[in-house]
């Protein structure tokens, strides 16, 4: 293995100390244009390449470097949302390197807060951080970074901890879809959510707590009782439509409306309870979450409420680049609503219907 050229092995070859050269690398300091111009010409001999993590440290927070920090990397709106925040940071000039570790288990793994201290070390200009699945010794971390003149900007679901952030609200995507069902005549409703642990380890305060508070208060403002048998809990995605599908075939006493995670568990729930029979939206109507592309071309095209990513992305952009600005003012919060769309898979339930 070849070794790399070190600074103090151009300083050895040119018999000048260590810190000339790396100040003749760095344009700083009183060094003459002869003295920097031998430099330079020994790097290009000896193919010196500079360290970029040297010099993220040398420059401190002024680094082009702006990391996203996310305990959740899947195959839908979560990576989606990194990869749109990714290309606005680049189209801008900066480095945009992605980070993320897996959920904590039972509360004892620490590789998440060590993984984001290392990080830190690195003194990358701004941190961009997902409160997905993150261990609390995160934000420990996040605030001491913070204070030491770093920049963090939370989005997703509200960072415990005074910052920038961007707070997607899903209780009101809850609440949206609920009502639509209830508007339309709907009485027997029920919710399907992932069965995932919350977000924040262990705290009341995850994603699915807050679509749950959404369809209560639907329900609640309906007067509506809400039956626990029609509350589903199952994987993410397309498993955990096939799951709820089964769950709810076996059931003797059925809903008429269901309001469902996201689309993909709707599209698998949709296409199960078909092949066993249920008509859609004539024996049970349909809403899903998020909106994504698919929602437009399932057997029946989905209602859907979105989740707008690219706004929710744009957002985050916007307020770290008016910290990069050199904005002092107080920590601000901009909450995102998605939209409900609808379509043919949510419509009167059959009793309305035979009237």
């Amino acid at each position: 293995m070849i070794k790399a050229t070190t600074i103090q092995d151009i300083a050895v070859a040119l018999g000048m100390h260590k810190s000339t050269v790396s100040l003749a690398l760095s344009g700083k300091g009183n060094i003459s244009a002869q003295t920097r111009a031998r430099v330079l010409a020994a790097t290009k001999e000896l193919r010196y390449e500079p360290n970029p993590l040297a010099q993220r440290l040398a420059s401190g927070h002024r680094s082009p470097t702006v990391c996203i920090f996310s305990g959740v990397l899947d195959v839908g709106l979560s990576t989606e949302k990194i990869l749109m925040i990714q290309k606005e940071m680049g189209a801008r000039g900066f480095e945009t390197p992605i980070y993320t570790c897996p959920e904590p288990a039972d509360g004892a793994d620490t590789s998440q807060a060590a993984l984001l201290k290392n990080l830190c070390r690195q003194r990358p200009r701004a941190i961009l951080c997902a409160a997905a699945m993150l261990d609390p010794r995160v934000f420990a971390e996040l605030e001491a970074y913070q204070e030491s003149g770093g920049i963090v900007v939370g989005y997703d679901v509200p960072m415990p901890m005074p910052c920038d952030q961007v707070v997607f609200d899903r209780e009101d995507n809850a609440y949206q879809a609920a009502r639509h069902l209830l508007e339309h005549g709907h009485r027997r409703i029920g919710i399907g959510i992932s069965n995932t642990a919350p977000w924040l380890s262990g705290k009341s305060d995850g994603p699915q707590e807050f679509r749950l508070r959404g369809f209560e208060r639907a329900l609640k403002e309906w007067d509506v009782p809400l039956r626990p048998e029609w509350r589903f809990r199952t994987e993410a995605y397309e498993q955990g439509g096939a799951e709820m599908a089964r769950q709810f075939l076996r059931m003797p006493d059925r809903p008429t409306g269901l309001c469902i995670v996201n689309d993909y568990v709707a599209l698998a729930f949709m296409v199960e309870v078909m092949r066993a029979g249920v008509r859609i939206p004539q024996d049970i109507s349909i809403i899903g979450h998020d909106d994504q592309p698919i929602a437009a071309y399932c057997p029946v095209p989905l209602t859907s409420v979105s989740h707008p990513a690219r706004e929710i992305a744009q957002a985050v952009v916007a307020l770290l680049l008016d910290r990069l600005a050199g904005s002092q003012g107080p920590p601000q919060t901009k909450v995102i609503r998605g939209d409900l769309v609808s379509r043919e898979s949510a419509v009167p339930p059959r009793e309305r219907l035979n009237n």
